[in-house]
């Protein structure tokens, strides 16, 4: 009976271990110094303090603060092309707040919005995981900033089935209209109380 206790033991102290593993292993540091923001933002003890460089489209504006400024980059699905241009639905937005030296700031041309795709924008700075400086905020503070495509105008072509559905509900909304103020004064007949 000891024999199979001693088995049953070592099994389950060896699930143990092998479901504890992945726990220390996203403690870890992480060898690389390109991470995109999912790598941040999953595995942050892994980077905070290390230089990294992190690329993504200029969104939103420059938010200067004096000789400081924040930026935000975005390196999701719609980075280098939007849906407008073909991009395919995925995903959502996710990217990393950026403080940096106004001065530097002044190279990025566009920042996206609904009618720009943003400079693609290459950084390398430190990685806060939790910054002091910054209310324990998630950032990256930039000591190099490096245009890598400018950005430009979206243009958003209507798509011709577009407009053929609205004139069919604007002509299925007046029907309607139109029905109900036919039918509006009918009387209708009293079903007896």
């Amino acid at each position: 009976m000891t024999k199979r206790l001693a088995i049953a033991f070592a099994a389950v102290a060896a699930l143990l271990v092998l479901t504890a593993a992945p726990a220390f292993a996203a403690d870890a540091p992480i060898p690389v110094n390109k991470p995109n923001s999912t790598a941040l933002v999953e595995h942050p003890k892994g980077y905070d303090g290390l230089t990294v460089t992190f690329t993504g489209e200029a969104i939103g504006e420059v938010m200067a603060r004096g000789t400081y400024a924040w930026i935000h980059l975005n390196d999701d699905a719609y980075e280098l092309k939007n849906v407008e241009e073909g991009a395919k639905l995925g995903g959502y937005n996710s990217g990393m707040a950026v403080y940096v030296p106004t001065e530097l700031t002044k190279q990025i041309d566009t920042y996206g919005d609904y009618k720009h795709e943003g400079s693609i924008v290459q950084i390398t700075g430190t990685f806060n995981a939790a910054c002091k400086e910054h209310g324990g905020d998630m950032d990256i503070h930039a000591t190099s900033v490096r245009v890598l495509r400018p950005g430009h105008v979206v243009v958003d072509v209507v798509q011709p089935w577009k407009v053929w559905l609205a004139l069919a509900l604007i002509a299925l909304a007046f029907g309607l209209w139109r029905v109900e103020r036919a039918t509006r004064n009918l009387v209708r007949p009293n079903r007896g109380v």
